[in-house]
């Protein structure tokens, strides 16, 4: 048995358990995991198991290597261990006994955890707006020169200043070209400010495309956490982002993953994973870190990094647009 005392886990070969430390809970997940029956696990995945708790909500058990997160417990789970050959299964129920969760053979102590929850107010460290305007760009043009267009990151050669400038879409995937139109009718919604198109054009957009994360839900995802962050650093900029992101995820219950439902919840009140949370910190604040910033989203998943990428590029310039419409010198910008 390896020694508790020098080691992060153990492994007790008697009982076949695994006795490992969890190093930080995001702040959603703090408040869904109870003494008792915490829930059942929904998905395993090598390192995540995604755990279904009261109310239809969900917290995941993460390794290391995949970041902090509002709904991530993060576990220090042994480099070689996979975690779908651990003996536990789709339904299993997730107790938490004390200052100890347990999956299975798996016995996860709380005891030290930390409190994590992303950084959202800048102010005193925001870059000026023309400078955050540039470090756009950088964003926008480090995107363009990467591997991952697939899926809606394809449209990111459309993106400007004022939103999407359209050409030629004949030769767009299929999931792009069936939700480019949707897009189009958001960005003049949300200008506008009327609730009932915002709501009615999401409930188009929800749940369009393939995976756990549907690219057209990871692009909700981007715009709304864009549009969070800039509105909560910039009071200049008079759109009133809480209203607009409530509107987008009003009607989103049952129609699309239970998955991306949660991250769209969070999204909508400046909740996300460590990658993108750092993304908006360095675009508001930090020249010099952008471009890795940007890849290592553009590297999530699947789709999912461009996706989201997409969104992040629309909610800014959507925001930096009318805060230099409020100056009354976006002309001459």
């Amino acid at each position: 048995m390896t020694n508790p005392k020098l080691a992060h886990y153990y492994l007790d070969h008697h009982t076949g358990s695994l006795f490992i430390n969890a190093h930080s809970i995001g702040l959603s997940a703090a408040d869904r995991i109870q003494t008792g029956i915490i829930g059942k696990i929904h998905s395993i995945f090598q390192r995540v198991i995604n755990i279904t708790v009261l109310e239809n909500h969900l917290i995941s058990l993460v390794g290391e290597e995949i970041g902090h997160g509002s709904l991530n417990i993060l576990v220090n789970f042994p480099t070689h261990i996979n975690l779908t050959t651990m003996g536990i299964k789709v339904g299993d129920v997730v107790i938490r006994v004390g200052e100890s969760i347990v999956v299975g053979p798996i016995v996860i102590s709380t005891e030290r955890t930390k409190i994590w929850k992303p950084r959202k107010n800048f102010k005193g460290n925001l870059q000026p707006i023309e400078t955050i305007m540039s470090s756009l760009e950088v964003l926008r043009n480090v995107a363009l020169a990467s591997d991952y267009l697939s899926g809606l990151g394809e449209l990111i050669a459309f993106t400007c200043i004022n939103g999407l400038k359209v050409s030629k879409t004949e030769n767009l995937g299929s999931v792009a070209h069936i939700v480019l139109p949707h897009i189009l009718e958001l960005l003049k919604a949300i200008k506008s400010g009327h609730s009932h198109n915002i709501i009615r054009i999401t409930r188009h957009l929800i749940g369009l495309g393939p995976g756990l994360t549907p690219a057209a839900d990871d692009m909700l995802l981007g715009l709304m956490i864009s549009m969070f962050y800039i509105s909560e650093n910039f009071t200049e900029i008079r759109i009133d982002t809480k209203k607009i992101n409530i509107d987008i995820v009003s009607p989103i219950s049952g129609q699309t993953t239970i998955i991306s439902e949660e991250f769209l919840r969070e999204a909508s009140i400046g909740n996300v994973n460590e990658p993108i949370a750092l993304l908006m910190e360095n675009l508001l604040t930090s020249e010099k870190n952008i471009e890795s910033s940007v890849r290592n989203v553009l590297s999530l998943g699947g789709t999912s990094g461009a996706d989201t990428v997409f969104g992040i590029i629309l909610g800014s310039y959507l925001m930096l647009s009318s805060y230099f419409f409020v100056r009354e010198d976006f002309k001459n910008f």
